[in-house]
């Protein structure tokens, strides 16, 4: 069967992932989604909805369809449409999503032990809405991917620990909420998403961040003033991503443009 020319432009036009399945619609790349389908998506990645396909989105997305082992990392089709709404299903069987925490997250729960749960190596079970130090707004669904990112070594999970204790004097200091856009990678995610070969994302050293409140020159200030040896810079040195790097690699500190 010949396929339909004008489909690919009105898959354009869809405006909602629900629409897309029913339509069964040909595959686009997210780029080239309507606003109002972006929004949606960006709704469901927790991340700002604007509408708009920026480098934050594209991270996001890329990161959510390599932790589904789905195919073209921009690639918006049926199947990403249905596993993306598998998300909208999660949250609205939560029902303990109500108020925002320190870490601007739609989560009531933080800090206790609820959620997804995952084995660490070792044994010990923790939670996605579990702090992974207490008292410091990190959980380790923020860090994990809602516990879908599971750590191979007890040496990452000793890494994870000294990244929350590094990260809680950053978040007291910069006193307003700050979003984590990544942490722990795998290495097929890494790939995926165009991480450095030797990342430190790989080994549970590093997180991507964004203020909630904008004030990214603040946030560059309190993070330069922090134990974090590693620094990359995203919004004033080089092209404008709209998060920080901040990492506990070993040795003295390093500041990079990406």
């Amino acid at each position: 069967m010949t396929s339909n020319p004008q489909e690919p432009t009105q898959a354009t036009e869809i405006k909602s992932l629900t629409e897309y399945i029913q339509l069964n619609a040909p595959a686009i790349f997210i780029t080239d989604a309507h606003p109002d389908l972006v929004k949606e998506i960006q709704k469901l990645l927790k991340i700002e909805a604007d509408g708009i396909v920026g480098p934050l989105t594209k991270q996001a997305f890329t990161e959510f369809k390599a932790d589904n082992e789905l195919q073209y990392p921009l690639g918006l089709g049926v199947t990403t449409a249905k596993e993306l709404l598998k998300l909208k299903d999660s949250e609205e069987t939560g029902a303990d999503k109500e108020e925002i925490n320190s870490d601007g997250v739609l989560n009531s729960s933080a800090g206790s032990k609820t959620g997804r749960s995952m084995t660490l190596p070792g044994g010990k079970i923790v939670y996605a809405n579990e702090y992974i130090v207490e008292g410091i707004p990190l959980t380790w669904g923020e860090a994990t991917k809602d516990c879908t990112r599971i750590p191979t070594s007890s040496e990452y999970v000793a890494n994870a620990i000294r990244l929350a204790k590094t990260w809680g004097e950053v978040r007291d200091k910069f006193g307003s909420p700050i979003r984590i856009t990544s942490a722990y990678r795998p290495p097929a995610v890494n790939r995926s998403v165009g991480g450095a070969r030797n990342s430190q994302h790989l080994y549970f050293r590093a997180l991507d961040m964004q203020p909630l409140n904008g004030d990214f020159r603040r946030l560059w200030e309190v993070l330069k003033d922090s134990q974090f040896t590693g620094l990359g810079d995203a919004v004033f040195m080089g092209r404008n991503k709209g998060f920080f790097h901040a990492d506990t690699r070993p040795g003295s500190r390093i500041i990079f443009a990406y």
